[in-house]
């Protein structure tokens, strides 16, 4: 059995990519910053009609959940995606190799979540004291999702000068 997964944090993110042409319209936007048009071009390209309305309305709802932003490229208006997101179709063999990594930098990982909950605990109590919850949660662990998404934002830092550094040696 294979399993789709994309990797949401917040509820609107999830409502956002529950729907497959959402997803299809964000991956194109992390290649490049893409008109409505352009993406109705793409779209075609790909044997899929929609009516610039209804990208429109697609867009405002990846927009209204914060996966992208109006970017204005000459004297156009563009959406962007606001980061990488990864969504994949994987098999309980790739799930084995995810699971046998995050067991390897588990501690590594432990470290620093020790840290953002010792050293830096008052920031970290005050974020999620500012969080606001949403209309289903029940838990309210916002402690957590504080950690998590500093731990997220730290490791997408990391790629994105690892991706840099490895660009400027390309160019050397």
């Amino acid at each position: 059995m294979e399993t789709r997964r994309i990797l949401p944090i917040r509820l609107e993110e999830v409502k956002a990519l529950s729907d497959e042409f959402r997803i299809m319209i964000l991956e194109m936007l992390e290649e490049r910053p893409m008109s409505v048009m352009e993406i109705a071009e793409a779209l075609r390209e790909k044997g899929i009609v929609k009516t610039p309305n209804a990208i429109r309305y697609h867009l405002a709802v990846l927009k209204d959940a914060g996966l992208v932003e109006l970017t204005r490229v000459g004297k156009v208006l563009k959406y962007r995606a606001r980061d990488k997101y990864y969504a994949y179709t994987g098999s309980p063999e790739v799930e084995e190799i995810l699971d046998r990594l995050a067991n390897a930098v588990k501690d590594d990982v432990g470290v620093a979540v020790e840290k953002l909950l010792t050293q830096y605990r008052a920031d970290v109590k005050e974020a999620a004291v500012k969080l606001k919850p949403c209309e289903f949660c029940v838990t309210k662990h916002f402690v957590e999702q504080v950690v998590f998404e500093v731990v997220k934002r730290a490791v997408g830092e990391v790629l994105a000068d690892r991706m840099r550094s490895h660009r400027a040696k390309v160019k050397a």
